[in-house]
């Protein structure tokens, strides 16, 4: 039986990985851990979790996820930032801990933006319908 350490292979490395031959030479390997169901598996949770975070971050957590590659992770209700390509199955209760506390920040950015929305248009209201009112005392509407 192939025994595979399921728990800390980082979740990309199903799908893909740069391996380097003896000449030096490099190249890109896919499925490097077998192309089983379970591999699959593994692949469709690492695209999974990748679009998940793309999804939820926030502009801040975007640029340090553009710039070093890190992610925020909640692990023992601390929060720190991991590279997204060494998390790994071991992770997967703080990447979902992680993912709920982004979904109810996204929700509070959108929420946030709507009613900043709704105010700019209620005021551009307001000075419309005084522009309006002018216009009509002064016979021109």
């Amino acid at each position: 039986m192939n025994e595979i350490d399921w728990m800390d292979i980082p979740l990309e490395n199903f799908s893909s990985a740069i391996r380097t031959e003896a000449d030096g030479t490099t190249f890109l390997e896919w499925y490097p851990i077998g192309n089983g169901e379970a591999q699959r598996l593994m692949v469709g949770l690492s695209a999974e979790v990748e679009e998940a975070y793309a999804r939820l971050l926030s502009e801040d957590d975007w640029e340090r996820f553009e710039t070093e590659g890190e992610v925020p992770l909640i692990r023992e209700e601390q929060r720190t930032h991991i590279a997204l390509d060494l998390l790994t199955l071991r992770d997967l209760p703080g990447i979902l801990d992680t993912l709920v506390d982004l979904e109810e920040d996204h929700r509070r950015r959108e929420r946030d933006e709507a009613e900043r929305k709704a105010a700019e248009r209620k005021t551009r209201e307001r000075v419309r319908a005084r522009e309006r009112r002018k216009l009509k005392k002064l016979g021109e509407w």
